[in-house]
């Protein structure tokens, strides 16, 4: 469940620009373009330059540094599909800009119960009961 935080006011982020805020133990790229607002995770997971710094064009962020591109909505690169950063949502409300950040206790670990293999893929390893070499020492 998400829990929203009010970072800024909308007339401190003018459009066509961005900003960096901290928000718990998140560093968040923020940006006004063309009037709509998006937030993504200020590390580039390609090399960790500062998102924040980086422009958009066309609804693509491009990193400042090696200017990879990323989707503002989904977070997903042009370059490389697999590596995406993470989008946070945005909402607006009297005059403020807020940011959706995940309620602490949110997570839960996966694999905590403890499962058996089905018996159709349970399988017996030959273990070598004689060295190969007879000089050779178990």
């Amino acid at each position: 469940m998400l829990k929203y935080v009010r970072v800024v006011k909308e007339e401190d982020l003018p459009m066509g620009k961005s900003i960096i805020i901290c928000a718990k133990n998140d560093e968040i790229a923020l940006f006004n373009y063309k009037g709509k607002y998006f937030a993504v995770a200020n590390k580039c997971p390609h090399k960790g330059a500062p998102l924040g710094e980086g422009r958009i064009e066309e609804s693509i962020l491009i990193c400042p540094n090696h200017e990879w591109r990323f989707d503002v909505e989904t977070g997903v690169s042009m370059q490389n599909p697999l590596l995406k950063t993470k989008v946070y949502p945005v909402k607006v409300a009297k005059g403020s800009i807020w940011v959706g950040l995940e309620k602490e206790g949110d997570k839960k670990a996966l694999g905590t119960e403890a499962r058996k293999l089905p018996s159709s893929l349970k399988f017996n390893v030959p273990t070598i009961q004689k060295p190969i070499n007879p000089e050779e020492e178990l």
